[in-house]
């Protein structure tokens, strides 16, 4: 997990893409390793994210970026508090247990924390990722 806040690192910016309408196109990955390849499935592991992260009132916002075989969530909360970041990373252990759990998981899961701290959120949308409304 990575932790960001106006101190540590500097992500890069661009205007956050919002949650699609239609549903979203199968990687490779997924055909690679006989997996249901139907967008329902990329769907469902989104919805489950977007589902039990934002459990947490401090959950501002979700941001999610797909590449190849690699899938990166960065969850943003407004500011360093330790009991939210606890709970968000209990959360975060229990959906990768879930999603890429077993010998070959289909995708590997990376979470982050981003800590608005009063910046606009769409100064700290990393790039080309989703945004998961809540």
């Amino acid at each position: 997990m990575t932790i960001a806040n106006n101190k540590d690192v500097e992500l890069e910016q661009s205007e956050p893409m919002e949650w699609p309408e239609e549903p979203l196109p199968v990687n490779s990955w997924y055909n690679k390793r006989d997996i249901d390849s139907s967008n329902q499935d990329v769907n469902g592991w989104l919805s489950l994210i977007k589902e039990k992260l934002y459990t947490n009132p401090s959950v501002e916002d979700i941001f999610v970026d797909i590449e190849d075989n690699d899938v990166d969530v960065w969850v943003v909360i407004p500011e360093h508090d330790l009991a939210t970041l606890h709970q968000i990373v209990e959360v975060e252990g229990e959906l990768s247990d879930t999603l890429v759990s077993g010998e070959s998981p289909p995708f590997l899961i990376e979470f982050h924390v981003i800590y608005r701290c009063g910046r606009n959120i769409e100064d700290l949308a990393p790039t080309r990722a989703i945004r998961l409304q809540r």
